[in-house]
């Protein structure tokens, strides 16, 4: 990060109110959309992801943050350079000008890869992500923003499967013309691949969230399949900014939003210390169905269904002796509707 950049920055702390430049009421209509100052605000060095979702936190519209500047107090933060000076008003200015031409741009590029932003508010944003603790505040969705509100199924695993875990995984793909329902997964080399490579032979809509932005190329190699998903009518979506890249941390927050979107989780083959397994947990949390899968001569502490762990709201299936039990399972899942908007964990039946 260049220190002398003046359009490098940072917020602190700044005493309490809600302050805007001398003839504007706080609060007051703005004439730049919140998604444009959004990719503005987000455009500016020194913000980031967590920086812009500790706006949202506040409550506060980006345009405000955007319009009101660092010279007085922004919803609690006040811009400072890396030397701890607060910035100006004209240097705010100049950075603002600029920081809404690179959101044009942006917004432009989004555009031609028809790549739409939704926030929490607006209403295509997936309903079944507010059952999650910390929900995003925003989503970048390419392709079919209908398919993220379908009973879908998520489908997950190890990078590196073995050979049972590719046999369970073409098990899995062998159902999904008779489930009938989309699919959601990470596009991960090895079992979340299979997943959606499985999904298009099955002739059914696939969703692959992604844990980095939309302009990020990860994992490599994948650009093929993933033009494949967009070109069949599925989805590709992420809560990341535009050009983030990958992170161990945002592959954690990746498998909450996968956890989230399926009315049921499917872990083919994974180990405790994983990135599956913390998909496993949030499943768990969010009490969605966990099918667990095994092989027949798989020994006991091959399936981990644990405390945490789809204990509550899982249940093991060994292949292929159990497939009557698993495709009913599955169905089950895919009939019922939680109630994410209303909190409650009750199902009801769909008709």
């Amino acid at each position: 990060m260049d220190m002398t950049d003046p359009e490098t920055f940072r917020l602190r702390a700044g005493p309490d109110g809600d302050i805007a430049p001398e003839g504007q009421k706080a609060g007051s209509p703005r004439s730049i959309s919140e998604k444009r100052a959004f990719l503005a605000l987000a455009s500016v060095h020194g913000v980031g992801q967590k920086t812009m979702f500790g706006l949202a936190e506040s409550g506060h519209r980006f345009s405000e943050v955007l319009d009101y500047g660092p010279g007085d107090t922004v919803v609690g933060t006040r811009a400072i350079d890396q030397k701890g000076e607060p910035i100006s008003q004209r240097q705010w200015s100049a950075i603002r000008n600029n920081a809404l031409g690179r959101a044009d741009s942006l917004a432009e590029s989004l555009d031609q890869l028809g790549v739409s932003l939704l926030f929490r508010d607006d209403a295509d944003f997936p309903a079944q992500l507010l059952d999650l603790a910390r929900p995003p505040h925003w989503l970048f969705v390419q392709g079919s923003t209908a398919l993220l509100h379908e009973p879908s199924v998520t489908i997950v695993g190890t990078r590196k499967p073995s050979a049972d875990g590719l046999f369970l995984a073409r098990y899995v793909g062998a159902c999904l013309e008779d489930w009938d329902a989309p699919t959601v997964s990470g596009l991960a080399a090895g079992i979340d691949q299979l997943a959606h490579e499985h999904s298009l032979r099955a002739g059914v809509p696939t969703i692959a969230v992604l844990g980095t932005g939309m302009l990020d190329d990860y994992p490599k190699g994948s650009g093929v399949l993933r033009e494949h998903i967009l070109e069949t009518g599925g989805t590709v979506v992420t809560e990341y900014l535009p050009r983030v890249s990958y992170s161990a941390e945002n592959f954690v927050q990746r498998n909450r939003l996968q956890a989230a979107l399926g009315r049921i989780l499917i872990p083919v083959e994974w180990n405790r210390r994983s990135g599956t397994a913390h998909t496993v947990r949030f499943a768990t949390q969010l009490h969605r169905p966990i099918a667990c899968l095994a092989m027949p001569e798989w020994p006991d502490e091959r399936v981990m269904l644990e405390p945490g762990l789809g204990l509550e709201t899982g249940a093991i299936f060994t292949l292929p002796r159990h497939h009557a039990r698993l495709n009913e399972f599955v169905l089950n899942a895919l009939r019922t509707r939680k109630l994410a908007w209303s909190g409650q964990l009750s199902f009801l039946e769909e008709g």
